[in-house]
């Protein structure tokens, strides 16, 4: 799984960092953080559920502004809604209607679908991504608490079977217990699928899994340039750092 040079599971996890910023002067800011720290990055996020205040055609014209500022650079495009941990307050309509004008209109090479959000949806999202070669991040977030093992890896089973190329769980732990099980899970179920995987334990708990998750099988870990995406995110030069201790 090879985009733009970055080998995609091969390795260590590939450190993506989440663009959060809601403006173009502020985006710039997190462009430069990129350029300036060109071997801590592989793939750059754009978080555009921080551009909910831009008109539809503003919005597109930002992501494809980040993307021409970074053309060496993947980058995945994520709207995250407010109830998986954004900002995104949109619509069913709205939120497939926002991916599929990416899809159209942006040369992205990953796309963040959420998977429980708007099942309805999922499918042709997953289709229209796969026939323009783009490919899919099938996700969940749930800020509340961690399933139970044996769910978690009936998610990620669920996300193989709809086509996910990358499967991507994030939760929040209420001990180690959850820490573990979600690394478990990782573990078993690159094993088990054999694709590709993600498993975050959100917070200062969940640490250890953005450090140590390629240990388990996680193919990529997520950091910021500016500010933080999510709890527990690392700056992505001390993620790079900590990552070179499981070589």
């Amino acid at each position: 799984m090879n985009v733009k040079g970055v080998d995609i599971g091969s390795g260590q996890p590939k450190v993506v960092v989440s663009f959060s910023n809601h403006s173009k002067e502020t985006v710039d800011e997190e462009i430069k953080g990129v350029l300036d720290n060109p071997s801590a990055v592989d793939i750059v996020e754009i978080r555009s559920d921080a551009f909910d205040a831009l008109s539809h055609e503003a919005h597109l014209e930002l992501v494809n502004h980040i993307i021409d500022k970074l053309e060496d650079y993947p980058i995945l495009y994520t709207y995250r809604t407010q109830s998986e941990g954004g900002k995104g307050q949109k619509t069913a309509v709205e939120y497939e209607s926002l991916l599929n004008s990416v899809l159209d209109q942006c040369d992205i090479q990953l796309i963040d679908i959420e998977f429980f959000m708007y099942e309805d949806i999922v499918d042709a999202l997953v289709e229209k991504a796969k026939r323009k070669g783009i490919l899919v991040v099938l996700s969940q977030h749930d800020f509340r608490d961690t399933p139970d093992f044996d769910e978690i890896m009936a998610t990620y089973k669920d996300m193989h079977e709809r086509g996910g190329d990358i499967l991507k769980l994030a939760y929040n732990p209420a001990d180690g217990r959850d820490v573990l099980s979600i690394l478990t899970a990782v573990h078993d179920a690159r094993q088990q699928l054999k694709c590709q995987v993600v498993g975050i334990s959100m917070g200062e708990l969940g640490k250890i899994t953005r450090v140590a998750g390629g240990v388990f099988g996680s193919c990529l870990t997520y950091g910021y340039i500016s500010h933080k995406a999510a709890p527990g995110q690392f700056h992505v030069q001390d993620l790079k750092n900590n990552l070179q201790i499981f070589e």
